[in-house]
């Protein structure tokens, strides 16, 4: 099969689907497919101004990190483009979900391609990959281990967007669950489906979607995916994309919020009445998106890692959410928490879709991330692929300015030493510097006034969060960069 012409055209009313067409020597074959994005973030060497309510020692496990680093060698998870291997994601590798078992690292990702020789058409289907450290990842070759119906059903055009649980105490046989969006063919709908297996490669479906599009008038009209799925006291939950298609006045028409669904068994779902849970902002960064969450439980607060835009075409990168009950959330002032490259990198275009781990003493996110859009024409030299990032477990979970109170720190970056300055008098304050680890590196004490000079002493170079706890109760935070 000889591909002349690939190139993306928007669909409709939206910009989370691509139709993709190709011509062959024999016919025209066009297939939807969900555009990705990523984030990448980018130490931007400003002062950030914080406010927090008083804090106390032996809390850092409650301030998820807001700062990312982008792994070095990214992307860790490349397409195949060598045509003579009919290869399954030679268009695009996205939406990666990863769980750790054991010392192994297990993806399920969207891989966008042809799967000879059972189909001739491009789809999206569920692949599967294992690494021993997040980074160098090894694809199983039975892929894909989820694919779609070839009798027309719901999810005959692709599935993607998974989300994916280790289930203990389920039978053997469903011990991995998987939830994912399935695409209906010759339409621009998408519900969610569930399926499940004993080693997460052999998958049994679930017939019919298990949570589905709402009613016309309803904020998720158009289409549902990207869930999240965890189990908590023996009740699912789940929190997913709802798109708005139908423009009848709402204030979600033609945008994507999130969502929230409780079930007792993973296949009967209960919509919350709350919905939409998480919006989109006015004259924000993710004005138009918020779509595609990861949540995870951390102690008594549940952490989100979204997708969010402002582009109605493309371009997307990551915020973050906290939330007390996970039906009321709040937004980080941090966001975008990852941000997208600069002009000439990988992911120049999007960073987004996280799928984030806390483990080894740090968070560990891996996202899709993208160059340029639109494609180009005749050609596969593009980026569509899956990165990866850190951040250390303390960080900024919450960044408020009730009272604007904010710190200055300059020269910044600084090789000796710098000036911290408040934006008032303070009285028998401590500074305290962390670096990032969570680890507390120096400590002054009975500081008073509005400037100190911090001398970097034996502080190797790098980046480091200050906090400086006036006496009466204020925290003001922000960053500073030592270097050689």
């Amino acid at each position: 099969m000889n591909i002349f012409v690939l190139y993306q055209a928007q669909c409709r009313q939206t910009v989370l689907c691509s139709e993709i067409r190709f011509l062959t020597r024999r016919q025209t074959i066009s297939i939807h497919y969900k555009k990705t994005v990523k984030l990448n973030m980018k130490h931007i060497l400003i002062t950030i101004a914080i406010v927090f309510p008083p804090l106390y020692e032996g809390m850092g496990p409650l301030f998820a990190q807001t700062i990312w680093t982008k792994d070095a060698s990214n992307p860790v998870l490349r397409r195949d483009t060598v045509y003579a291997n009919l290869p399954n994601d030679i268009f695009a590798i996205s939406d990666g979900w990863v769980v750790k078992e054991g010392a192994t690292y297990k993806m399920w990702y969207t891989c966008g391609g042809i799967n000879y020789p059972t189909d001739t058409l491009l789809r999206a289907r569920q692949c599967y990959a294992t690494s021993v450290d997040g980074i160098n990842w090894i694809k199983y070759s039975g892929n894909p281990v989820l694919d779609v119906s070839y009798t027309g059903g719901w999810d005959s055009l692709g599935i993607e967007t998974p989300s994916v649980i280790i289930d203990s105490t389920a039978p053997p046989a469903e011990r991995y669950k998987m939830w994912y969006a399935g695409a209906y063919f010759n339409s621009y709908r998408y519900d969610i489906g569930y399926a499940y297996s004993s080693d997460g490669i052999n998958w049994t479906k679930y017939p019919n979607p298990v949570l589905q599009v709402g009613m016309p008038a309803e904020w998720d009209n158009g289409f549902l995916e990207g869930p999240s799925v965890i189990k908590e006291g023996g009740i699912y939950k789940m929190w997913y994309c709802g798109y708005d298609a139908i423009g009848d006045g709402n204030g979600t028409d033609g945008k994507a919020n999130i969502g929230y669904a409780t079930s007792p068994d993973g296949i009967t779902w209960t919509k919350s009445s709350s919905n939409p849970i998480i919006t989109t902002g006015i004259n924000t960064w993710d004005s138009i998106y918020v779509q595609d969450p990861h949540v995870m439980k951390q102690g008594n607060l549940y952490y989100m890692w979204y997708g969010g835009g402002a582009d109605p075409s493309f371009g997307q990168q990551v915020g973050f959410a906290t939330s007390s009950d996970g039906i009321n959330w709040t937004k980080s002032n941090a966001n975008p928490v990852l941000t997208s490259g600069i002009a000439g990198e990988w992911d120049a275009n999007t960073a987004s879709f996280p799928s984030v781990l806390n483990d080894g003493g740090m968070y560990k996110m891996w996202y899709t991330g993208k160059d340029v859009d639109p494609l180009p024409v005749n050609s596969l030299n593009y980026y569509w692929e899956i990165g990866y990032a850190t951040a250390p477990i303390t960080g900024i979970n919450e960044i408020r300015n009730d009272d604007n109170s904010f710190i200055t720190v300059f020269p910044n970056p600084f090789s000796s030493s710098a000036t911290i300055e408040a934006d008032k008098n303070l009285h028998n304050a401590t500074l305290t510097v962390y670096n990032l680890l969570g680890q507390k590196v120096i400590q002054i004490n009975n500081i008073n006034g509005q400037t100190y000079s911090l001398s970097r002493g034996n502080l190797e170079s790098g980046h480091y969060f200050v906090w400086l706890l006036d006496g009466d109760g204020t925290l003001a935070v922000t960053k500073l960069v030592i270097t050689d």
